[in-house]
This record gives C-alpha cells, structure tokens and sequence, in this order.
C-alpha cells in the first residue's frame, strides 16, 4: 500500500507542480461554488467580496520554477521507471476504489481508503467561516450568531494591507480581508469549530436530499478528526517514526517568484521595502525552501504576519495540503493540535507532536473528516 500512495502522491504533485492539476479557487476568481459545502454564491444568502485589483494567490510561486530535491537521489533511468509505474499505480487505484466511493457526497472532501471516510483537501479557510456567518445571520438567532464570531486580534495587518471596500468601509482584519479569503481561519475556539462541523453536517445533508438524481437517502456527518485518525491521514501510508513528515521527510524545494506579484507582496510583508526593489530582489533570487510552511529562515519579500494561501505547497500522498504547517490543526481531543503551524519549527511539527492549546490563536485552525451513513428512518 505504502508504495502506491507514495506513487501516486508523487504523480499529483508533479500534476500541480507542471501546471497541469485542476485550477484552485483564489480571491481574485473564489469560483461559484462552495468548496466546503456545495452550495452555490448567491447575491440573496452569500457572495464573497472580490478585489479585482488584487493578485491571484495562486500565480505568486512561478509553477515552472518549482524543483523538488528528495532526499534520496535518483537516476534518469530510475525517474523513468517511477513515471511508469506512476500512471499504473493511479489507474489501479481508479479501478481497486470504483465501488468504494462512487458517489463524493463530500464536497471537498478526499477519500481517505485506511478510515472509510472522507478528509477535507485544504483546511478551513476564512471564506468558509464568512459563509457560515452569513448564513448563521440569516438564519439563527442573534446570540447564538454573535456566539460564533472568530477572536479578529489574534493576527495584525499591516496598515498598508488594509482594504477599502466600495462603499468606504476599512476592512482590517484577517478573517474578513478579502485577500485573505482562502487562508486558514484562525481565532476560533475548539466549540466554535464543533459547531461548524455541525452546521455543514445538516447543509450538505440537505442538499444532497434535494438533489433528485441523488436516490440513496444519505446523512453527511462533518466532525474533527481524532488524533489517531489525524496521524493516519498525515502518514499517508508511511511509517509515521520512520517518516516524520511522510514522503517529503527530508526534501526542500526550490522556487522563483513571480515578478508581477512584487507589488501585492511589498503590502503584505512585514519590512517597508518598495514595491521596485521588492520586484528587483524577487527577479534575482531563487528561494530554498522545506515542503511545509513553518517557522523558517526566508528571504525578507516572504516573511508575513499570517499563515498562507490553503492550496500552495505540494500535498501529501493522499491529495491534501498543509496536513504539516501552515496551522496546527485541532482533533476531536479537546486542546490538542497537530501538524505544526507558521509559528512552530519544524522539528516540532512531526506526525506524532502535539501543539496544545486553551484559547482561539493564531496559529491554530481545523480541516473536517466525513463520515457518510445511511439516513435513519
């Protein structure tokens, strides 16, 4: 099993990395869809606020530029080998899950094989969050509404990143930037996550019930993961002693950024460089990088007040990102994170870590596992 997930892991990221993966949501272009719960951006119950001008999240790293030095070196006639078997180990895993999971009730879920369950691609981003407040408004009663709001001074912006909305109004917090519409929500409690869960759980089982081409009479439970199911997901098929970090224990990556993007980057970055000099350093330096957004050594035109963009990096073997870094993730174990944030050293963000946690943070945020049962009569 370890050797399938690990080709076929390596075979998705070299689709993201040759720009020839599926085309990601940003800010710029949110898409019509909620990927967390299907439902469709309406004018009526929700629309996310859109800054045209901005840049896309996703056109920041020139995906051209990306190089993935593993550990282990390999030969020419050893990659062709691995491309081969690559392509044969997805189409058999294509065929071995046909009947496993022939219907994804789990909008953006992955099917995760080992648990029987589905685990989100990305972890929960503000424009989730923005989602279930706006419908939270609508819907539910006033205190319980203002119950859910996240704790917005757990990060600062630069004032220089503040946003103007057309109607006048400053937007200067993270959660409702709309820059920062898919980055991690952070400043959120472990019950505040719990309710969410609970929310999605009866929107998504509703929308499949009104689906007619959906005749199974299913129930979409949404819930944390435990930590035993979190390190499964992590591992992805490897051992996780053995593998710390899954198949990318001991890999960097190397990159270029996207010169364009210099202008987007010099509000964001906490020195007071301008936008020329930034665009300047970016065109001359390639950055060393490790597979995981963490606490790091990065050049100045990098360091940010926030965790990043929920698709970048490369995923794991089972298709999802930022499992490691990024935000350390909450489980079902109240006060428990996993996976390490953008605040934590790598060495601190093995499988088997924890990062404990009493009070919404900064660096602390969920992504949902599915279960899919049978509706009870």
């Amino acid at each position: 099993m370890k050797s399938l997930l690990h080709l076929t892991g390596l075979l998705f990221s070299l689709l993201i990395m040759s720009g020839c993966g599926a085309s990601y949501p940003s800010s710029v272009a949110p898409g019509i869809y909620s990927t967390t719960t299907g439902l469709g951006f309406s004018q009526e119950r929700f629309y996310p606020e859109i800054n045209s001008n901005s840049f896309p999240e996703d056109q920041i790293i020139n995906k051209k530029s990306v190089k993935v030095v593993e550990a282990q070196q390999l030969t020419k006639e050893k990659k062709e080998e691995l491309r081969t078997a690559q392509a044969a180990a997805m189409q058999q895993i294509l065929v071995d899950t046909a009947d496993l999971v022939s219907v994804n009730y789990a909008p953006g879920g992955v099917y995760i094989h080992p648990l029987q369950l589905y685990a989100d691609e990305t972890e929960v981003a503000n424009i989730h969050w923005q989602e279930y407040l706006t419908y939270l408004n609508q819907d539910s009663t006033v205190a319980f509404y203002q119950s859910q709001q996240p704790d917005t001074t757990v990060i600062q912006l630069n004032k220089t990143d503040y946003y103007r909305t057309a109607a006048g109004q400053v937007v200067s917090a993270y959660q409702y930037h709309p820059e920062y519409q898919f980055y991690p929500v952070v400043g959120i409690s472990y019950e505040q996550a719990a309710d969410y869960c609970k929310w999605r759980s009866n929107v998504v089982t509703e929308l499949v019930k009104s689906d007619p081409n959906n005749k199974e009479k299913v129930q979409v439970i949404y819930r944390l993961p435990t930590e035993k199911e979190w390190e499964i997901i992590a591992a992805a098929g490897y051992d996780k002693n053995t593998y710390p970090y899954s198949s990318a224990t001991g890999a960097i990556r190397k990159y270029k950024l996207n010169p364009v993007a210099a202008d987007f980057l010099s509000r964001k970055i906490t020195a007071q460089v301008p936008a020329e000099q930034v665009k300047k350093d970016i065109v001359k330096e390639e950055v060393q990088d490790n597979m995981f957004n963490v606490r790091r050594t990065l050049p100045y035109f990098l360091q940010v007040n926030t965790p990043d963009y929920i698709y970048s990096g490369t995923p794991n073997d089972y298709g999802l990102l930022h499992v490691q870094g990024n935000v350390a993730e909450m489980v079902a174990e109240k006060g428990i994170a996993k996976g390490g944030s953008w605040k934590d050293k790598l060495e601190d963000s093995k499988i088997t870590d924890r990062q404990l946690y009493s009070s919404p943070s900064d660096k602390v945020g969920f992504r949902c596992v599915c279960e899919i049962k049978p509706m009870e009569k």
